[in-house]
């Protein structure tokens, strides 16, 4: 996509975010071991509704650094750098930590294993990978909570 500037490409976080929304609707199921589970895979947080598992495509950290140190500023002059956060919670009414925990990383690796098994991200970027991830367990009203954070480091010249 470009802007209607002299044929500037355009940022590529929008279909990055749509691809991973898409991909991650199809592979994410819910809990094979609680039944009474409710799974939501969403854009940017759910609203209302809270269900126990939720995994969405949230924020992006961005970078614009030049590709090409001479040039006009078009097509390939520059990279763009950022990460797309996914985050994943699980709740449980439970004691037990390790039943949000291991659900939530099974839904982790599926993001992982998904963005290993096409690091261009159906061609949208000319790089993407698993980065920094955060574990976070801890008490909610309803019993215990994990949440983790996980970056797609992207990169993509424009």
């Amino acid at each position: 996509m470009t802007t209607p500037i002299n044929q500037i490409p355009a940022s590529s976080i929008p279909a990055t975010r749509a691809y991973l929304l898409a991909q991650l609707q199809t592979l994410v199921t819910a809990d094979p071991n609680d039944a009474n589970a409710s799974l939501l895979v969403c854009m940017d947080g759910p609203s209302t509704d809270i269900p126990e598992d939720i995994v969405s495509v949230g924020d992006v950290h961005q970078n614009y650094n030049p590709e090409a140190n001479v040039g006009s500023g078009g097509s390939h002059w520059l990279y763009e750098d950022y990460t797309v956060t996914v985050d994943i919670q699980v709740t449980r009414n439970t004691d037990d930590s390790t039943v949000t925990f291991n659900r939530a990383r099974t839904l982790a690796d599926l993001v992982v294993a998904l963005v290993r098994s096409d690091p261009s991200l159906g061609q949208v970027v000319d790089r993407a990978r698993p980065s920094v991830v955060t574990h976070e367990t801890d008490w909610v009203d309803t019993g215990r909570r994990t949440a983790i954070t996980i970056g797609i480091a992207c990169l993509k010249s424009l």
